[in-house]
């Protein structure tokens, strides 16, 4: 993989990077990170995703390292036109979309809105809200146990979706709290692979302002979450082959809210994975790419 920079509208956007081991028939993957991460969160998957054409992971505007300019508008459909722009810049007309938390939002309104520019969707524990807010009043389980936690450690606020570390100043109970929304056992995890998302946050970035981000974009998931029918009326509209991952410990997004979107459409494949949390890429990286291959061959089969 590389750690490099494409050129969009003239400034700077951070990609990691898998080239193809693919010579012929190779399939373009572009991967989003949810809100508060950065392409890092995919970093455990790219290579063999690379089996099956060339990878791309971004960061965000506003996140990673990735400078939000003055009128970026940090929001899900802005986030939504800049994807499309990377995409147009690595010169991919069609791709396969791979989206984690308001990156699987996103690629739920790109499939709905831009049917010609995807062929195929991996939601990864997207944020789609409950059919109703009312949903909202009734946390599942698992978000009482994910986030208890976090509210006993004085947290005084969570982005949904995030996934990435604070810096040295932040306490090792928080990390350990922060942790335990996508690692069942956060001992066991892969200190080089913390190492890389801790980086991104505590290495200052011109332009990076994460705060303005994060307040911007939670703004914008909040009124999605409130008025649900746009997000719903997408759910519906979606023409593109589609696979969701989830969790049944996922504290940010409910299993039932998953269920519910598969009940919607049937013809979409759903696997809603026994004590799992909210990033299976990082979670469980071989679970991630067995589903996903098993998927895309059967696709092909049929």
């Amino acid at each position: 993989m590389t750690d490099t920079f494409l050129e969009v509208r003239g400034r700077p956007v951070r990609v990691l990077r898998a080239e193809s081991r693919r010579t012929s028939d190779a399939e373009p993957q572009l991967l989003v990170h949810g809100l508060g991460g950065s392409s890092v969160a995919w970093v455990e998957v790219m290579e063999g995703l690379s089996a099956r054409g060339p990878v791309v992971a971004v960061d965000l505007p506003g996140f990673g390292r990735t400078a939000a300019v003055d009128d970026d508008r940090l929001t899900v459909q802005g986030y939504v036109d800049f994807v499309l722009e990377v995409a147009d810049v690595l010169g991919w007309d069609r791709f396969t979309l791979h989206g984690n938390s308001m990156g699987g939002l996103m690629g739920t309104l790109i499939g709905a809105d831009h049917p010609h520019r995807i062929d195929r969707l991996v939601l990864v524990s997207p944020a789609l809200p409950p059919r109703s807010p009312l949903g909202l009043l009734r946390p599942a389980r698992a978000t009482i146990d994910g986030l208890l936690p976090l509210a006993v450690s004085s947290v005084s606020a969570l982005a949904l979706g995030a996934v990435g570390l604070a810096g040295p100043e932040m306490d090792e109970r928080r990390n350990r709290a922060m942790l335990g929304l996508i690692y069942s056992d956060p001992d066991g995890v892969d200190r080089a692979v913390l190492d890389l998302m801790a980086a991104d946050f505590a290495e200052d970035v011109d332009g990076v302002d994460r705060r303005r981000a994060l307040l911007a974009a939670t703004r914008s998931i909040t009124a999605l979450w409130t008025d649900p029918r746009s997000a719903w009326r997408a759910i519906r509209n979606v023409q593109a082959p589609t696979l969701v991952l989830g969790g049944t410990h996922d504290a940010l997004v409910p299993a039932r809210v998953l269920r519910s979107v598969l009940a919607e459409r049937p013809d979409w494949q759903g696997h809603v994975l026994d004590d799992r949390r909210h990033a299976l890429m990082l979670e469980d990286p071989d679970a991630y790419l067995e589903h996903f291959d098993r998927w895309q061959d059967g696709a092909r089969a049929a």
